[in-house]
């Protein structure tokens, strides 16, 4: 992780801790970018704020063998140039501000194509199911949830979204009750699927949400 704000690096430790992921932080890009080809990382995460730091890993990752499988996940603004970040080379963009629970959310995202065995919070099913994104109140986007938990959900979207200052998801859970709830872009990845985090949800979503789950999920062992 190439990173100079202290806070988001502990975030972070603590989010990988919980994912079962091994972090190695580094303040400096030089020292970063020298050390790359001397380990094994399945990932890199690089903070937006430093700019020509992040570059110069970048580089480096791309023109080391070892880096072609290697994922790259930016935390960056809201406003940031996606194509600008995806040209690059990024796989995953982790949007701040910066929570345990969203940086944990979008690095789960990506914790399988790492190696590593998701531990989940809470469990998530999942899904192909159609569902309505409000953007702003204004505009309905025709979407599909690829999983979903209680806490969030993951979603195909085909067209690229506009900037959001409110997101509302509408469904309805195989053929039973229309559910909608406010959300948070939390992550964007390559594919452009993009994970939202479910705000201010109320206790009736919760527990019709957590009724439906228990319902609805594998038996162990399956």
């Amino acid at each position: 992780m190439l990173c100079r704000q202290p806070e988001t690096v502990a975030l972070a430790l603590r989010a990988c801790r919980e994912l079962g992921v091994e972090l190695q932080h580094y303040s400096s890009a030089k020292t970063a970018a020298e050390n790359f080809p001397l380990h094994s990382f399945h990932g890199v995460i690089i903070d937006d704020q430093d700019g020509p730091g992040a570059a110069l890993l970048l580089r480096e990752v791309q023109a080391c063998t070892g880096g072609k499988n290697t994922l790259i996940i930016a935390l960056a603004n809201p406003d940031a140039a996606l194509d600008d970040i995806f040209g690059a080379g990024t796989h995953l963009v982790i949007y701040k501000p910066l929570t345990h629970e969203r940086l944990r959310n979008g690095l789960r995202a990506i914790s399988t194509l790492m190696g590593r065995r998701r531990r989940r919070a809470s469990p998530r099913l999942k899904l192909n199911l159609t569902a309505t994104l409000t953007i702003n109140e204004t505009e309905d986007i025709p979407v599909r949830i690829l999983d979903i938990s209680l806490g969030g959900a993951a979603i195909s979207v085909q067209r690229p979204l506009p900037t959001a200052k409110t997101l509302r998801l509408s469904f309805v859970l195989a053929g039973e009750q229309h559910i909608t709830t406010t959300a948070e872009l939390v992550w964007k990845d390559v594919r452009g699927n993009v994970g939202i985090e479910f705000v201010n949800a109320g206790d009736e979503f919760s527990e019709s949400m957590a009724y439906w789950m228990k319902t609805h999920s594998p038996a162990r062992g399956e």
